[in-house]
């Protein structure tokens, strides 16, 4: 007989699906099949927390009678916080209720809750304070907001949350009340706050915030810069699908893969599959051969070469840029560096890796240049994926990660560009000499084989 304990870890495995499994599209059968229970047990569950209490009630009538949109979130060790901000587009125009993908996408922000780390494992404080920040940079006003906190997430004295939920579980229940959001421009919203959502989850749950670019919301249907395309966000869970394959010995290099084994693997339509690849092989991620499927081909060393190369080349401009950045753009990239030493005393190398990924695109953003910073993102993730294709786990050193990006932020912060110019070669220089000795030591090990 299952206990209750082992019922309530059941409903956080369901309720969590979304953040966590490889599908992007948790549909019941999905869930069921990730979690290893019944579809009704999915179903009902959904239900249970789909049913608001009396302290949800009050947020319904408050959502009734205005139109409000998440403009932020945050969730920290002792709680979340959701920001509703009215939408500047009238009602008749956008008549509130979510899409059914949009209402998938509110439960699993409010799952993050329910994943959030214990206070151990990173300091309480900070996430609340990078919250009001940027939304006070963005010009959001909260004094007509709705704020909605669930646990002990700290509040500025001059904010008045409308409801404080303590209990992650009822925090569950705000779905039944946030299904009345307009779908427009709410659902732009929400599909980047749940691609971020995921990659925090990966990324070791770190703090997290996130709040909407108001200088790119002026309009109806204006894109915002930094919110992930529909299929953007496929394409970077179709990347991880293939390179955990490639890893994992599923798929192998040069072998098709077609889009109707990505398509079931991801809960994707096969349509949306095929935009996603599309966009990875105008990077040069992947090759599609044809229609139906495509192939992660090996790489020769002058692929590899040429990659590095380019990444040496372009990251020695924006480096040198990077020297005239903003205190705040400073202190997002020191934020990465610290959150890399943790790694560091914890030796979590998948950690450090996605934490060195993230200190060289914030250090590339901070530059203040346009075009690079996308263009050194996309380097480094064939850079990732050709180390995939090769059959190696990536398993370089933490501690020199954090020496390597150490170098580079003291000689930046002391404005010596020399220095940082030097520091950023030899990075990329150990990077490749680290491929070259794996690819080596896989060339021996399949000729042996054979």
């Amino acid at each position: 007989m299952t206990s209750a304990r082992d019922r309530a870890e059941l409903k956080r495995a369901v309720l969590t699906a979304p953040i966590w499994m490889q599908a992007t599209k948790s549909s019941s059968r999905q869930v069921t099949e990730a979690v290893g229970v019944s579809q009704s047990f999915v179903v009902r569950t959904w239900r249970e927390f789909s049913v608001p209490d009396d302290s949800v009630v009050p947020i319904s009538a408050l959502l009734r009678d205005r139109h409000m949109v998440p403009v932020g979130f945050a969730v920290g060790p002792t709680g979340s916080c959701l920001v509703l901000n009215p939408v500047r587009f009238a009602r008749i125009r956008y008549p509130a209720g979510l899409s059914t993908t949009s209402r998938r996408r509110v439960r699993a922000m409010l799952a993050a809750d329910l994943l959030r780390s214990s206070p151990r494992d990173h300091e309480a404080g900070g996430q609340d304070r990078q919250l009001w920040a940027s939304l006070a940079s963005n010009g959001y006003a909260l004094d007509q907001a709705i704020i909605l906190v669930s646990g002990e997430f700290p509040v500025p004295p001059e904010v008045e949350p409308a409801v404080r939920i303590p209990d992650a579980w009822q925090w569950q229940r705000l779905a039944a009340a946030l299904d009345m959001l307009p779908e427009v421009p709410a659902g732009e919203h929400l599909a980047d706050l749940e691609w971020r959502i995921r990659r925090w989850y990966h990324g070791g749950r770190p703090p997290f915030s996130w709040s909407v670019d108001r200088k790119n919301t002026a309009a109806p249907g204006a894109r915002l810069m930094d919110v992930a395309e529909p299929w953007n966000a496929l394409a970077e869970d179709i990347l991880a699908v293939i390179r955990q394959g490639l890893v994992d010995g599923t798929f192998s290099g040069e072998s098709e893969i077609s889009l109707g084994q990505l398509s079931r693997l991801l809960g994707a339509t096969i349509r949306e599959v095929r935009s996603a690849i599309r966009a990875l092989t105008d990077d040069g991620l992947i090759t599609a051969t044809r229609s139906d499927s495509v192939v992660v081909r090996v790489p020769t060393w002058d692929d590899v070469s040429e990659t590095y190369m380019a990444r040496r080349a372009l990251g020695t401009i924006a480096v040198r840029a990077a020297s005239r950045w903003s205190p705040a753009a400073r202190s997002r990239v020191k934020k990465h560096l610290e959150d890399l030493e943790e790694s560091v005393r914890q030796n979590d190398v998948v950690r450090a890796h996605h934490l060195d990924m993230d200190f060289q695109i914030t250090l590339f953003e901070s530059s203040g240049l346009n075009r690079i910073p996308a263009m050194m993102e996309t380097l480094t993730k064939q850079a990732f994926m050709h180390f995939a294709v090769l059959g190696a786990r990536y398993a370089f050193s933490p501690k020199k990660i954090l020496e390597q990006n150490t170098a580079i932020f003291e000689a930046i912060d002391a404005a010596d560009l020399r220095a940082a110019t030097m520091s950023w070669h030899s990075k990329m220089e150990d990077g490749l000499n680290y491929i070259a000795l794996n690819k080596s030591v896989l060339n021996q090990q399949r000729a042996v084989q054979q």
